[in-house]
């Protein structure tokens, strides 16, 4: 009989909050970045700024692997931005003569990033990290005591 690790594993709930950290940091860059060229402009020779968001994915590991046993079905390991992606609606046109990137008709399109969206996302990945940081402080609390009670 092969006896696995005790302590394989005992830090498995930290990984997981701290990948959801690791990807709502990179979801609030892209967020950074959708802000930050909003106000680019074009026509139909080039483009404006298009919108990204990010899509999440689970990140699974095989339980045989992860225990270090026979065992069935996956754990979770955390999660990861799976792919940036750019969103296809459609760009705001605007009437404006005289703009670099207007048209011979005085038409210029617009970036398709709303303000109030990227507002929503970033009220959203701070709720996130705040989940995420309670869970890690939990985590930890659950941890000191089940030492303290196996030192007495």
């Amino acid at each position: 009989m092969q006896m696995s690790d005790p302590m394989k594993g005992v830090f498995r709930g930290f990984d997981i909050a701290a990948s959801g950290l690791r990807a709502e940091l990179q979801r609030s860059e892209i967020v950074a970045s959708n802000l930050g060229n909003m106000h680019r402009t074009g026509n139909d020779k080039h483009l404006p700024y298009r919108r990204k968001a990010v899509q999440f994915e689970e990140v699974l590991a095989d339980a045989t692997q992860a225990a270090g046993k026979a065992g069935k079905g996956l754990v979770p390991e955390g999660v990861t931005i799976a792919k940036v992606v750019e969103d296809q609606s459609p760009f705001p046109v605007f009437y404006q003569p005289g703009h670099p990137d207007a048209d011979e008709t005085g038409k210029v399109l617009g970036s398709n990033v709303d303000l109030f969206q990227e507002l929503i996302d970033m009220s959203t990945i701070e709720r996130s990290f705040d989940a995420n940081l309670t869970a890690l402080r939990t985590y930890r609390s659950m941890l000191q005591n089940t030492i303290t009670n196996m030192s007495k």
